[in-house]
């Protein structure tokens, strides 16, 4: 007798197809990394075909030989750092990703024990055991039958029925409401991971709660989960502002997109300039109530969505009326001036010493009114898209810093590169420089004129700040503060016409390469000089030219990985150097001229721009052009592990690091 491997009957041997499935007797994985059929768990659970598998994980359909009923068992697999000999299960784990590994495993085992707390929730899968095998680990699941809400949606043509729409959120809401009840915030709801689960009567479940995190956490790194058109805007800072209202936002997102058939735009899009069309206005049969619910639920400002499930659940089915954003904006705003009149008034009554306490406060977090001028530079030639992503990076600090500054202004001003410079000069002849500018490019003329930034150095941003504990041998004149570092590399074509097999990730010197003809970025000398020098080296054209490729290895440094990777023709390795490694501060920024309220004002700007917000957007690209990596210490570290392929090796040399300034 054998057992098939997909409906897990016993059938007779000299059979080679299931007379009770029909399925073709299953040998061997999909995959050689995938365990094979047949392979026993924990003396119990007899695995068959892999039915699924994603970044974290392989989910098999499996066979509970102890309760004879089928199941589901995920194995935690990440092919990027960990891989398995064909036909063994044992898996191995390179040396240099253990540390990871140990983390994501970790993770893996809290998404089980998160689920198993709400085994008898309709709405969210069952988990029955979860384990470690095989160096690894294991979940034991109910197996799902159906799809995930994505492809439904494109089998109903994009758009669902009123009542089913309302209904699926519903079940996803009273979800959310138990994940929150036990301070869990999914952080990654989206149509993939919610699946409708085929039978008599539809049924729904919340899927991965492999990104759920405690909404009281105080990890230093938590990993940031972003899924565009469906993450708000404070799930771009990785480990602040996160509750219940992000989760809300994402429900909201998903029923637009249920409801319309489109995608809401990106969250940090709508900070700039926020164009998402009210959902009936594309589907006219969406009541007026169901539309302000929804506009609520994924309002950009999370003070002005629903502060819990029940809210918003409650709004969704009909029994709250809710009005307009606009509307309530503006009631807010009557009352905010209301409780001004009245905090007045009950502060005239208050005692001498009360008041003095509350001064010595109101200097800390208060800020006078201010209108601040800020300046920065773009590409010469920058297409509409290219200066509004700039455009992003910065208005998300604005943005921020406003929500709680409110009576600080923010005048955002771009210019093309070739005209910065000389806009700054007559800025600083006339004694008018803007209160905050990039001063990347400066002259010694302006930053003489800037003011010196003693101010931000004593700040908690600048304090909690990993390569900044440097910054007196990099800056003796206090008049500029860099946001990123640039380190010194080697980029290397493995697949090309000219290529060189080098599998490390450092290199201890440019002999390491053998007695290849090693090129120089010629836009990076500068920083290559100071760690290697450029004796025997030939131009970066032999290295860049697709057609003249003479050269297999260039010396450059981070911030030109966005030009190499235009060579689409050969795959490139990205090699650090693991000596004593002399680095630069890059993106710098001054403070320039203004009132003693408006020079207030750009100090903490500034400061909060060494802060988390502002600093995720250094190294956050989906087209993958831009390559700055921030001094934020958690920032840092959450990066590099989200770009680990090109930077994660930086994460065992960084203590390496000097910057000196050589002029």
């Amino acid at each position: 007798m054998k057992r098939c491997y997909s409906c897990f009957k016993e059938y007779e041997s000299e059979f080679s197809i299931c007379p009770y499935c029909g399925q073709i007797e299953i040998t061997k994985p999909i995959e050689p990394i995938q365990l094979r059929p047949g392979t026993v768990l924990q003396g119990r659970y007899i695995l068959g075909e892999a039915v699924g598998a994603g970044g974290f994980g392989i989910v098999y359909k499996a066979w509970d030989s102890k309760l004879e009923t089928i199941i589901a068992v995920k194995e935690f697999f990440v092919s990027r750092m960990m891989t398995r000999a064909e036909g063994e299960s044992k898996i191995i784990v390179s040396k240099k990703s253990q540390v990871e590994f140990e983390y994501r495993k970790e993770r893996f085992l809290a998404e089980a024990r998160n689920m198993a707390k709400f085994g008898t929730h309709r709405s969210i899968p069952n988990v029955f055991e979860y384990f470690e095998e095989n160096g690894t680990a294991y979940i034991v699941m109910e197996l799902l039958q159906g799809s995930a809400l994505n492809s439904y949606l494109g089998e109903k043509n994009g758009i669902l029925d009123i009542d089913l729409a309302i209904m699926i959120a519903n079940e996803v809401g009273n979800a959310l409401k138990s994940l929150h009840e036990h301070k869990i915030i999914h952080r990654d709801v989206a149509p993939d991971n919610i699946f409708i689960c085929s039978g008599r009567d539809i049924k729904i479940k919340l899927m991965d709660l492999g990104a759920a995190k405690l909404a009281d956490s105080t990890d230093e790194v938590i990993d940031i989960i972003l899924k565009p058109g469906y993450s708000p805007t404070e799930q771009y800072d990785n480990t602040k502002n996160i509750g219940p209202w992000s989760d809300i936002y994402a429900l909201g997102a998903t029923l637009y997109a249920m409801l319309t058939g489109i995608k809401p735009d990106e969250s940090t899009n709508r900070k700039i300039n926020d164009e998402v069309v009210p959902p009936n206005v594309i589907n006219p049969q969406i009541s007026e109530n169901l539309n302000n619910t929804i506009m609520k639920a994924m309002a950009v400002e999370k003070h002005m969505r629903f502060k819990t499930v029940d809210e918003f659940l409650s709004a969704l089915n009909g029994e709250r009326k809710v009005i307009t954003l606009a509307k309530e904006r503006k009631k807010r705003k009557t009352k905010r001036l209301c409780g001004i009149a009245a905090a007045c008034l009950a502060l005239s009554i208050v005692g001498t010493v009360v008041m003095n306490t509350f001064s010595d406060k109101k200097a800390e977090q208060y800020l006078d009114d201010a209108e601040i001028d800020l300046w920065f530079a773009v590409a010469d030639g920058a297409t509409e898209d290219e200066v509004a992503n700039e455009y992003t990076a910065v208005m998300s600090v604005a943005d921020n810093f406003h929500e709680t500054f409110p009576n600080v202004d923010i005048n955002l001003r771009a210019f093309p590169e070739s005209q910065y410079t000389d806009a700054l000069e007559k800025a600083a002849s006339e004694g008018n420089l803007p209160t905050l500018f990039e001063s990347t490019s400066a002259s010694e003329q302006v930053l003489s004129a800037a003011s010196d930034l003693d101010n931000v150095i004593k700040s908690e941003q600048f304090k909690n700040s990993l390569f900044l504990d440097q910054y007196d041998n990099y800056y003796n004149n206090r008049k500029q503060m860099p946001l990123a570092i640039e380190v010194p590399m080697a980029c290397i074509i493995t697949r090309g016409e000219v290529t060189l097999e080098y599998e490390k990730d450092y290199f201890d010197s440019v002999s390491d390469f053998g007695n290849v003809s090693v090129a120089v970025d010629s836009d990076k000398t500068d920083i290559v000089n100071k760690n290697f020098g450029l004796e025997g080296t030939c131009s970066d054209e032999g290295f860049m030219k697709l057609t003249e490729n003479t050269s297999p290895v260039m010396l450059s440094s981070t911030m030109s990985m966005d030009k190499i990777r235009t060579l689409v023709n050969y795959r490139k390795d990205y090699i650090y150097y693991n000596g004593e490694t002399k680095c630069e501060f890059v993106y710098e920024w001054s403070i320039g001229t203004g009132s003693e309220n408006e020079i207030k004002a750009a100090e903490r700007l500034l400061s909060w721009m060494l802060g988390n917000v502002y600093q995720s957007s250094l190294m956050i690209s989906e087209c993958g052009d831009n390559w700055m990596i921030p001094v934020n210490k958690t920032c840092f570290n959450a990066k590099l592990e989200a770009k680990a392929t090109e930077f994660g090796p930086i994460k065992n040399i960084y203590q390496n690091f000097i910057f000196v300034r050589e002029d």
